[in-house]
């Protein structure tokens, strides 16, 4: 199941552009309606077909292992070879395994990957030129928004613009055309466990069934004739059925087990497919432990590891996270303590939100040079601008 990685802001690093200017009349009336931070797509009708049919084909041979497998092998080829007394055994085995990579799969398609929340824009225009923002650029930026120049807006750390979705995704990984959906922040854990248990259940469908898969291509080229098989038991659509869903179960373990090697260590170091590149210093967002990198995806240690559920007691909330270099208080804890702190709150100290001091237009000295300026120029006063859009500008 290889991850085809959205392509993100190449060469964008560097250009410094205002964020947040008021809009024309022209494009405030394009995009009426449309939610905040959502643009236009890149997504032509050929790749969207393209994608459709991937996940078609995904989901079948998914439906086909299982059906096969209940059908064919034990309700069929077990009892033709008298080994009747395996049956509960290996139903309870593989449809254990096979029923959460199945219930993984429709989690991890349908549920949205993490668009940026309504309350990160509202907390951009709150504070204003008060947020840093840096270029987005392949670099860790740990504590720093970035700027989305298809957006037009700013956007937490570790989120990225995925082209194909067509929006800025929450600690994005990359995008997966055999889901059809962008993988990030709300559906990482169903990805990963959709990883998991689609490998087990590839092991244990080929395990249990491997000696019934050779004694059948044995029987199909007539090696082992009525020697273990009991007559007229087996038809000859059935040892085909039941072949084709040992090639697709070997199909499925060789797509499968890199995306397992690949991902599962990934998680465990808290790092995305897309982090997975960064070499401009150590990973600031490893916490210590393998445990305490991978309740960052999937809650607090619990039974819900091991369900397709949004995690219980959830850690994050995918806009701000937690560093092994935070500051800590007099305590001993975090200053941004997610257990004290929430929302913007806790925003507002993890981007270091500058504190902008603005001076009293009644309290400002009397300046006859400047006064006598504007009347010659006919410039309006500055405290005309104060209520007007405030432009927000990059910072290297």
């Amino acid at each position: 199941m290889p991850a085809f990685e959205s392509a993100m802001e190449a060469g964008e690093a560097g250009q410094m552009r205002p964020l947040m200017n008021s809009p024309s009349p022209g494009k405030s009336e394009e995009k009426k309606g449309a939610e905040p931070g959502f643009c236009d797509g890149d997504l032509t009708t050929s790749s969207n077909l393209f994608f459709q049919m991937t996940m078609s084909v995904t989901l079948g041979v998914f439906v086909y292992e299982g059906t096969a497998y209940n059908l064919i092998f034990l309700a069929r080829v077990l009892p033709a070879m008298g080994k009747e007394g395996f049956i509960p055994v290996f139903f309870f085995l593989f449809n254990l395994v096979w029923g959460l990579a199945l219930w993984a799969y429709l989690k991890a398609y349908s549920t949205d990957p993490g668009k940026v929340p309504k309350s990160w824009h509202d907390f951009v225009r709150e504070v204003g030129p008060a947020l840093p923002v840096v270029p987005s650029s392949a670099k860790w930026s740990p504590g720093k928004a970035t700027y989305c120049r298809k957006c037009s807006m700013p956007r937490p750390e570790r989120a990225h613009h995925c082209n194909v979705s067509g929006f800025c995704v929450l600690r994005m990984d990359h995008y997966c055309p055999w889901i059809n959906n962008c993988v990030g922040n709300n559906n990482y854990k169903f990805f990963l466990q959709l990883v998991v248990y689609g490998s087990l259940a590839s092991f244990v469908g080929i395990a249990t069934s491997l000696p019934e898969l050779i004694l059948c291509i044995g029987k199909l080229c007539g090696l082992n004739e009525g020697s273990v098989w009991k007559e007229d038991s087996l038809q000859t659509t059935d040892i085909i059925a039941f072949l084709m869903f040992g090639g697709l179960a070997i199909f499925l373990a060789i797509l499968l087990m890199p995306m397992l090697f690949t991902h599962v260590p990934l998680a465990a170091s808290n790092v995305t497919a897309i982090e997975g590149n960064y070499d401009n210093m150590a990973n600031p967002y490893h916490l210590g432990s393998k445990i305490a990198n991978l309740e960052q995806v999937f809650g607090t240690v619990g039974p819900d590891w091991l369900l397709p559920i949004m995690p219980i007691e959830r850690k994050g909330d995918g806009v701000s996270f937690p560093r092994w270099d935070e500051p800590l208080g007099p305590d001993d804890r975090p200053i941004a303590d997610e257990d004290v702190l929430q929302g913007d709150q806790l925003w507002r100290v993890r981007y270091k939100v500058r504190i902008m001091h603005q001076q009293n237009p009644q309290e400002q000295e009397f300046d006859p040079l400047k006064t006598l300026t504007q009347w010659w120029t006919g410039a309006a006063p500055e405290d005309e601008f104060a209520n007007q859009p405030v432009n927000v500008g990059c910072v290297a």
